[in-house]
């Protein structure tokens, strides 16, 4: 069973979206200045940032989509 998710306010949701797209952002511009195995992990670690930016996406679609409806 997967845990619900929190109680927040969409407003909540859209900074919590918009706080890891910037996390993202900035790991990919520091990634230039290391070495290439921890830019490796630096992508790594932005590809889940952006990955879960999506997921609170999608949420807030449902959400918006539960409110028309």
């Amino acid at each position: 069973m997967a845990p619900s998710p929190p109680d927040l306010s969409p407003d909540d949701w859209r900074r919590l979206r918009d706080a890891l797209r910037y996390q993202g952002r900035d790991l990919h511009h520091r990634s230039y200045a290391v070495d290439s195995r921890r830019r490796e992990l630096l992508w790594e670690e932005m590809d889940r940032c952006l990955a879960l930016a999506d997921r609170v996406e999608r949420h807030l679609d449902a959400l918006d989509g539960a409110d028309a409806g």
